[in-house]
């Protein structure tokens, strides 16, 4: 399982730490998008209206289902080159919520492998 999940994670991606394509729901700042990708350090954010800044520090509720919001403080550190996506660094993520994001990446990662595949 760990080497299927390793495949698809960009191999050549100079983050520390890996990121994996996702698709989820999320606020930052209350301000609603969604998420493009995600690893243990942060994740891309579609933002669905403007107001959020390079420096900002917010907290981030991600939405992995229905029943289930993990608050973590993060940092926004940068956009991509259209200025649609930002980056956003956790500043802190707490031991509570480690083993759910790793879940989340994990599940995230094996489910978008099964869609190639059909």
């Amino acid at each position: 399982m760990f080497s299927r999940l390793m495949s698809i994670i960009k191999p050549g991606d100079r983050r520390k730490e890996r990121r994996v394509k996702v698709r989820l729901s999320a606020e930052l700042g209350g301000i609603k998008g969604r998420l493009t990708d995600l690893s243990l350090g942060g994740f891309g954010f579609y933002p669905d209206q403007e107001g959020l800044e390079v420096g900002d520090e917010l907290m981030a509720i991600l939405h992995p289902d229905e029943f289930t919001n993990l608050e973590i403080p993060c940092r926004v550190v940068g956009g991509d080159q259209e200025g649609m996506v930002l980056c956003v660094a956790f500043i802190k993520v707490s031991p509570e919520l480690f083993e759910p994001l790793q879940s989340i990446i994990t599940q995230q990662s094996v489910g978008h492998s099964s869609e190639a595949a059909h």
